[in-house]
């Protein structure tokens, strides 16, 4: 992995910190117990991206102290003065995602319980960003069931989930009481502050009928979202 941190200290009321990851993590198995086939093709069908590979990682974080007023009026000093906000800012890639498959009449298609085959890609699945709807988040025309007596597709990943484009702000109002002794905060907190939809996952699952046609309606849908804009206030109390 590459990893970079970049840090301004606060300066002229303002601070600004980046970190960042570029990397690619591959194992056979996510877990230190998890099984591994060896009845398919072993470096083939078990070694690939890590479940909790991301390519990109990048956290942006800053502060913002509003300059204050020194002179005029005081009720206005009061109201405009202790302003302060920051944030973060989170970007990363998805997640590594195979794709599975049923059938809608059973059918034993490599002879062993052992292992079931997986399903076989024809083309390239990832569709571009501005060809992706809510309906087709890659192309699901190019998958069939495999034939028996076949491995299908090797490899256990194929695309990527949906990846996280987040900003986190808050908004503090500093109210002195007493000097430095004492002094009430007033707090708001917005997570998903843009209220963007940001998917989580989608339907990779798909259904063959006996002929072969894939019969999934829903398949390559998005099928849920993270957590909508969430505000938080409150009040505290310093001394």
């Amino acid at each position: 992995s590459l990893q970079v941190t970049a840090n301004r200290r606060m300066s002229r009321n303002f601070g600004i910190g980046l970190a960042y990851t570029w990397s690619k993590a591959l194992d056979f198995n996510d877990g230190d117990f998890g099984g591994v086939n060896i009845i398919a093709p072993f470096r083939e069908w078990n070694y690939g991206l890590a479940g909790f590979d991301r390519t990109h990682v990048v956290k942006l974080n800053w502060t913002y102290n509003v300059p204050s007023w020194k002179t005029g009026f005081r009720p206005a000093r009061a109201i405009l003065n202790g302003w302060q906000v920051s944030g973060i800012a989170t970007f990363s890639s998805g997640a590594p995602l195979g794709v599975g498959y049923s059938l809608v009449k059973a059918a034993d298609l490599s002879g062993t319980p052992s292992i079931a085959p997986r399903i076989l890609v024809v083309g390239d699945p990832i569709l571009p960003k501005g060809e992706r709807t809510f309906s087709q988040a890659f192309r699901t025309d190019v998958f069939r069931a495999p034939g028996a007596g076949t491995l299908g597709t090797l490899s256990k990943t194929l695309m990527r989930g949906p990846g996280i484009n987040n900003f986190d702000i808050s908004v503090f109002k500093n109210i002195p009481i007493i000097g430095d002794r004492l002094r009430a905060q007033l707090r708001g907190e917005f997570y998903n502050a843009f209220n963007h939809t940001q998917f989580s996952s989608f339907d990779a699952t798909a259904r063959f009928d006996a002929a072969g046609a894939q019969v999934n309606s829903q398949f390559g849908q998005y099928t849920a979202a993270r957590d909508p804009r969430v505000m938080q206030l409150a009040v505290r109390l310093e001394f």
